[in-house]
This record gives structure tokens, C-alpha cells and sequence, in this order.
């Protein structure tokens, strides 16, 4: 991989001497900003080896940097090589740092309009106007040299029925055309596929976990949609359109689109919309509004009838889980599993339930020192057998058409109580409060994700120790399983909402030795003694592992909580179950006193 990415890399120095320019910058997102892209967008995997699902990277004509954030600050230093890049934080102030350091002043650094948004191209620009460095756009100059570059994708368009949805097109569009007159606007450009998706009620199998067809889509103060792929339809698909006044028209047709409307007055994302679209937009309507899209937020408060399926998803996925946690129970050293296998035979059982539809992302599958890389993913080099006294983290989730899920326990390696260290028993009992604190809390309207992070780490931060990633994500309706708004970290800024679905994950992770994480999906729901109050319900179904407590760490309200918990998940399994399973799960769901 080193020599490959070294070959890359010399290439990409040789496009430069040709262009004349100084430095190129890679985005891991591609033409449509998303998070997961398709083989044919992994840019930034291939001019570094990285395979992360954020970061950036700059190649100069001496030097070379990859920016990640907290997550994965150890696997680029697996993947990467030191002799060729340096390893930086994905944050403004360690960009500015290094263009600091590594510019002179008076260059040209090339980049691509197609993906880079209008806001990092903003910020791009004030760090490098401080050098007087200038910023210019150039064709993708990957797609030159990676001369083996996969198709794009073009998959299948699906009508997501209302039984699903919950939501007619009709009734979304009604609220949307109110955002619309509320902002005095006539025109919405949807820059992110998950909207287009949710709004128009349709699916894709463009990218391997996320349902959605890699899109753009305009909407019409006259509830008018226009909507932009490269895709075929079928005589269904166009029934569906035709019947809720939806237009379809290639990619190529946004420019030419935009001018003939002519539009007074549209609103962009100008986070999630590319820059070289927002020029479009700046320059063929009279006024803009920037800011972000009002179906995120209409998409985040999922209708009773997307909880209704999360729960029945949550079910089926439980009863999955569940049983792979049984057959774990089973094995011997002797058996010599490794986390391939381990993530194999998970899918396995998954693929008992006919109406998975797919995984919703990589399962991470790490044991011992491999654990306390966050997004893990196993592969023949990085492969371990599983030993005693080790600890497995196992992230994994499904795709179903009423449902996503995303669930990570971690577990004892064919281990007692006694086979584990004093250790990791306490970090992962700290970790087990934080979880117990952000599922047990009730908070009144207004309050943010920011509000919630701190009930997650405190009991780590108590011993001087924290995690590097946020405590929780939204979750999408058959769609993404990392959605926003909505968010549980330090820098959650959108208020929580009833019918919200959000992970609660805080972790522990010792680099070189192990890794603890406790995620279970859960949705927000009103209180009914005071409707100014909010709580979370746990979507997820699945034992935690009881070997790994300190119970002397625990109190008698975070003990009536699992105990609860665990109650609800045998209660709601065994009828699943064989009668192995069932006495397995009533074991491991034993009260704790």
C-alpha cells in the first residue's frame, strides 16, 4: 500500500508541474458532500491509503498532510505512512497551523468546485488569503491519473411507500411550502441526497449501506419539485412523479435549469451545497437565503409510524444480535475465532431475517488492541484471534424499509468476572453511568445536544479520562445512519425535539490495548405529566455484559435502570429464541443487586 500510495503521490506532484500549481486539496467527500461515497469517489483513500469516512488532504510539491478528526486519529496511523505525511486534526485552527508552517506566501493551490461547499471553500479562503496564497479551481485532477477508477454508480430508484413513511409527498410538501412563504421565498435547492430522498419519498442502492440515490432536487413555492440524477426510472417511479407534479432531469441540466427560472428568491445550505452550484445559484437569482435546510429538521422529528418501525427494526435486528451474542458465549480457545469470522458469522444471523435489506454501515469488529480504534475495520493483515481476557467491541447495524439500527456492545472474551483486570472493569463501568445518565435523563424543551454531552462523560472525566468522538448521532428512517441535525457532543447546537432518534455511545479507548463502547439507539418522546419535559425511550435490544461491572461503582438508580432495561430485552426476545438462547438470555439478563 505504502509503495502504491507513493506512486500516487508522484503523480500527483507530476499534475501539478503540468497545471502550475503549487498544491492540490483532497476532500474525502465527493460531488454531493456526503459521508459515505460510492468505490468510484474514494479520492482521498487513494492518494493516501486513508480509508476514514472524514478527513482532508493537501499535496504539495515537498509535503504532504491528511487531516482527520478524533475518530480516527489512530487508524491513520495505520493506513498512512510518517515518511509521507504528516497527521493533523480536522479542525480549523491545525489547518491554519500547517499552511502557516508550510507555505512561503504568493502560491496557487488548486481544488475542485464538485466538492468542496461553499462554507469550507469560505474558510479555505481565510486561511489562505492570510498567505496570500490563492485559491484555484481545476478539473479534478485525481480523475486524471486514477486510471482505474470504478463506474459511478446509477442504481435503482424506489418508491418508499407510505406504509413506511408515515408521510404523504402531498402532506411534506404542504409544510414545506409554508418554510418557503414564511421566507418569503420561491425556490428551495436540496443539496443533500437523504433530503431529496425523504422528502420525495424514494430510496436508491447507489452506495452500499445508505438507501438513497445520489441526488439534487429544487423545490417550488407551488409545491413543484424538480428532481436532478443521472438514474433511469421505471413506469412505477413515474407514476409516483407524475402523480406528486415531480420533474426528473440529468445532473447536467442544473445550470441551464436555474437560468431559464429565473428564480426572485432561493434558499441554499451553504454547508451542504457545493460551491460551484452556489455560484450557480448566486448568479442566476436575484436574492439568496443561506442557511440550512428545513427538511433536515422536518426529517429528524420522525411521524408515529417511523418510530412504530424503528421499534419493529430494533426487534428483529435485537433477536439478530442477541443470538450471535449466545453463539459467542459458545466458543473455546481452542475454536481460535477471529474478528473476521466474528463479523461474518454476525451477518449470518442477521441474514436469517429476510427483511434485512442491507447493513447500514461496516461492522466494527475489534478485539484487544484493535478495539481502541473507533472505526475499526478488520482485514487479513489487521486480523486477530480472540483470547481470553480480552475485550471484543462489536458496531454493527441493519437496514431494514421500516428502520435503521446501530448498536455496539462490548463484550468479555471467553471470560468470566474473574478473567477481566480491576482496569477495564472500571472504565467500562464509567462508561456504562454515562450511558445510564444521557438514557435516564428528562430535560424541558429548548435544551441542546451540547446540554446533554456532559451527563456522558462524568464519570469518565471524575478519573482524569475522556473519548474523542461525539456521545451521539441521528439516525435516519431507512435512510442514513449518521443524520442531523441533531447531535449529542460538545458542539450539538440543535435543540432536541420530540420523535428525534439519536445514538448514545460514550466510549473509553486505551491506544495499543482496548477499546469500550455502549450504544443503544434511542428516540425522544414527550413527557405526560408535563408537556414541557422530554425523555428518551431505548430503541435498542440486546444484553450488556454484566461480567464487566464494578458494581461498587454503581448506584441503586443506575441499577434498577439496567435491571429495568434488561428486563424489557429477555421479555421482548425470548419469544424469538430457542430454548438455548432463551436460557442463556435469561441469564445474562439476570437482576444486579
Amino acid at each position: 500500500m505504502i509503495n502504491s500510495t507513493k506512486n500516487n503521490i508522484i503523480q500527483i506532484r507530476s499534475f501539478l508541474e503540468k497545471e502550475e500549481i503549487d498544491g492540490f486539496i483532497i476532500p474525502h467527500e465527493d460531488e454531493f458532500l456526503t459521508e459515505y461515497i460510492p468505490k468510484s469517489s474514494e479520492r482521498l483513500a487513494w492518494a493516501t491509503g486513508f480509508t476514514g469516512s472524514a478527513g482532508l488532504s493537501i499535496i504539495t510539491k515537498d509535503s504532504a498532510v491528511i487531516f482527520v478528526d478524533g475518530r480516527y486519529t489512530t487508524q491513520v496511523k495505520m493506513e498512512c505512512s510518517t515518511s509521507l505525511f504528516n497527521f493533523e486534526n480536522l479542525d480549523p485552527a491545525s489547518q491554519e497551523n500547517w499552511v502557516e508552517r508550510k507555505f512561503k506566501g504568493g502560491e496557487r493551490v488548486g481544488f475542485s468546485p464538485k466538492t468542496l461547499s461553499l462554507s469550507k471553500h469560505l474558510l479555505l479562503k481565510k486561511i489562505f488569503d492570510k498567505k496570500s496564497i490563492a485559491l484555484v479551481e481545476t478539473k479534478n485532477i485525481i480523475d486524471k491519473i486514477w486510471l482505474d477508477r470504478p463506474k459511478e454508480p446509477s442504481g435503482l430508484v424506489i418508491h418508499h411507500s407510505i406504509e413506511f413513511s408515515g408521510k404523504s409527498c402531498t402532506e411534506k410538501f404542504h409544510s414545506l411550502v409554508k418554510e418557503l412563504t414564511d421566507e418569503k421565498a420561491d425556490s428551495l435547492f436540496i443539496s443533500e441526497s437523504e433530503n431529496t430522498c425523504w422528502l420525495l419519498n424514494i430510496r436508491g442502492n447507489d452506495l452500499d449501506y445508505t438507501p438513497v440515490l445520489r441526488c439534487f432536487a429544487i423545490f417550488e413555492k407551488n409545491a413543484k419539485t424538480t428532481l436532478f440524477s443521472n438514474h433511469n426510472t421505471s413506469a412505477e417511479i413515474e407514476k409516483h412523479f407524475n402523480k406528486n407534479n415531480i420533474t426528473h432531469m440529468k445532473i447536467g441540466d442544473i445550470e441551464k435549469f436555474i437560468k431559464i427560472k429565473n428564480y426572485k428568491k432561493t434558499i441554499f445550505d451553504p454547508k451542504t451545497t457545493p460551491l460551484e452550484i452556489a455560484k450557480i445559484i448566486k448568479l442566476n437569482t436575484a436574492s439568496q437565503i443561506q442557511k440550512s435546510n428545513p427538511c433536515s429538521l422536518m426529517k429528524a422529528c420522525k411521524n408515529s409510524t417511523e418510530i412504530n418501525g424503528s421499534k419493529n427494526a430494533h426487534l428483529r435486528d435485537g433477536v439478530a444480535l442477541t443470538r450471535f451474542l449466545f453463539w459467542l458465549s459458545s466458543i473455546s480457545e481452542k475454536d481460535e475465532v477471529d474478528e473476521l469470522t466474528v463479523e461474518n458469522k454476525l451477518l449470518e444471523f442477521r441474514k436469517e431475517n429476510k427483511e434485512l435489506k442491507s447493513l447500514s454501515f461496516n461492522t466494527i469488529a475489534g478485539t484487544a488492541e484493535n478495539a481502541a480504534i473507533v472505526h475499526y475495520k478488520a482485514n487479513k493483515k489487521t486480523n486477530k484471534i480472540l483470547r481470553r481476557g480480552d475485550l471484543l467491541l462489536l458496531d454493527s447495524g441493519g437496514q431494514y424499509f421500516d428502520g435503521t439500527t446501530d448498536v455496539t456492545r462490548t463484550v468479555a472474551v471467553l471470560s468470566g468476572e474473574k478473567d477481566i483486570c480491576d482496569e477495564k472493569k472500571d472504565r467500562f463501568t464509567r462508561v456504562l453511568k454515562g450511558h445510564i445518565a444521557i438514557a435516564s435523563s428528562i430535560f424541558i424543551k429548548g435544551t441542546k445536544g451540547s446540554d446533554l454531552d456532559p451527563l456522558a462523560r462524568k464519570y469518565l472525566l471524575e478519573v482524569g479520562l475522556n473519548y474523542s468522538h461525539g456521545t451521539g448521532h441521528g439516525v435516519g428512517s431507512f435512510l442514513g445512519v449518521h443524520e442531523g441535525p441533531q447531535n449529542i457532543s460538545p458542539s450539538g447546537t440543535q435543540e432536541i425535539k420530540k420523535g428525534m432518534i439519536i445514538s448514545n455511545e460514550p466510549g473509553y479507548y486505551k491506544e495499543n490495548e482496548y477499546g469500550i463502547r455502549i450504544e443503544n439507539l434511542v428516540f425522544t418522546k414527550e413527557s405526560s405529566d408535563n408537556n414541557k419535559l422530554l425523555y428518551f425511550e431505548t430503541l435498542t435490544l440486546s444484553p450488556i455484559d454484566k461480567t464487566l461491572i464494578d458494581l461498587n461503582l454503581m448506584n441503586t438508580k443506575e441499577k434498577k435502570w439496567l435491571n429495568d432495561y434488561h428486563q424489557e430485552v429477555c421479555r421482548s426476545l425470548s419469544p424469538f429464541l430457542n430454548k438455548d438462547e432463551v436460557k442463556w438470555l435469561k441469564k445474562s439478563c439476570e437482576p444486579i443487586r
